[in-house]
């Protein structure tokens, strides 16, 4: 069985990480879902799901903080190849304090900045660096999910991308979310509005997103030229079609 370790920022990325994984293996797949919120506190997470005809088994690591992922990486690698982990791709938004001390618009050069620093440590820090891969959400994962607009009129069949165009002047099917989004929680929250819903990244909130998700929407994004961030995340988990 071919081990993957996935470290995510938080609960919308784990939740989000396992649907997907889900789709994208076509439900043959064991997942372990566990928090690292201190270092060597590994708890058991909501979310496992379990294949005994499996050949991949993925572990999902909810850091619960941005700026930690690398690091707890960093910390549990060694442990993680001598428990026969192939890989180890971290995921976290490229939204950050961090990046606003930079910028407050989006700003290629700071982007690119944050990824090489990030690639940077992997070189010169990690045991076998070859095998870690750092992937961003750029700007946040929910610039994922706006391109997957379709989504959306599932959750309310009143937010049609017409719609949602003439409300709010963005049209889905044309904009690219990772360039036009600094804060692309602020365009979910604007999309829920429409249909007296809010998004608060709450449990339920993403729960509800992960269910409308497709693998056809997945395969519509991947071939767009929209969200290349997902594509990088993507090709790291050496998913073939």
């Amino acid at each position: 069985m071919r081990k993957f370790a996935i470290f995510v920022e938080g609960q919308t990325e784990l939740i989000t990480v396992r649907e997907f994984l889900l789709r994208a293996y076509n439900y043959e797949v064991t997942i372990e879902c566990r928090t690292l919120f201190k270092p060597g506190a590994l708890r058991k997470a909501e979310y496992d799901f379990s294949n005994p005809d499996a050949r991949f088994y993925f572990q999902i690591i909810n850091i619960g903080n941005d700026k930690a992922v690398l690091k707890r990486i960093l910390e549990r690698e060694r442990r993680m190849w001598e428990s026969g982990y192939e890989k180890i791709i971290g995921l976290r938004d490229m939204y950050s304090e961090a990046y606003k001390e930079d910028s407050q618009s989006i700003d290629n050069d700071v982007t690119q900045k944050f990824i090489d620093g990030a690639n940077e440590t992997v070189k010169n820090k990690a045991l076998s660096p070859a095998k870690i891969v750092m992937c961003f959400a750029i700007m946040e994962v929910e610039a994922w999910f706006i391109a997957m607009y379709k989504l959306f009129e599932l959750l309310d069949n009143r937010l049609t991308s017409d719609y949602i165009k003439d409300r709010l002047g963005i049209d889905l099917e044309t904009v690219n979310p990772e360039t036009e989004f600094f804060h692309p929680t602020n365009q979910m929250e604007e999309i829920y509005g429409l249909a007296e819903m809010s998004y608060d990244k709450h449990k339920g909130d993403i729960e509800a997103i992960a269910n409308c998700l497709t693998v056809q929407g997945y395969s519509d994004l991947l071939k767009s030229d929209n969200c290349n961030s997902f594509n990088h995340f993507y090709g790291a988990l050496e998913i073939k079609e």
